[in-house]
């Protein structure tokens, strides 16, 4: 019995189509900066199976006042960030302590990129400071 040569074709074809295998990516990023008044740090791990967006995430945000906390304890703190991956930001009024923190944990989103610098805009008693973020690490 002699096989057409266009169901070969198509049997061969099926065989690397589901022969696929999804890549799982992984990263552990730290992203850190220092201006003259704030020091910022977005740890940010995440897992995916496309190069450009993750299937779940983790974010850890930390904003640090450098100096001593009476010189803000009675302010409004605006921040905010924006990379590739999202826009983020709020305010405190005022702060707790010197330290300002934000944690997120969700599904999708995009990945940032290794080589981007991320600015933070904070302002404070009618001042501002912008604060880039460079990766510290790649895991």
């Amino acid at each position: 019995m002699r096989k057409s040569p266009v169901l070969i074709v198509l049997i061969i074809c099926s065989l690397f189509i589901g022969s696929k295998e999804t890549v799982s990516i992984n990263h552990n990023y730290k992203f850190y900066g220092e201006g003259t008044h704030w020091k910022a740090t977005l740890n940010l791990i995440g897992r995916g199976s496309a190069s450009s967006h993750y299937d779940e995430h983790q974010k850890d945000f930390v904003l640090e006042y450098k100096g001593e906390y009476s010189e803000i304890s009675n302010s409004i703190v605006n921040y905010s960030y924006k990379s590739s991956g999202g826009e983020e930001g709020g305010f405190e009024s005022p702060p707790g302590t010197k330290y300002i923190r934000t944690n997120e944990e969700g599904n999708g989103g995009d990945i940032q990129r290794k080589k981007e610098v991320i600015k933070v805009i904070v302002k404070w008693n009618g001042k501002e400071e912008i604060i880039p973020m460079k990766i510290q690490n790649d895991k």
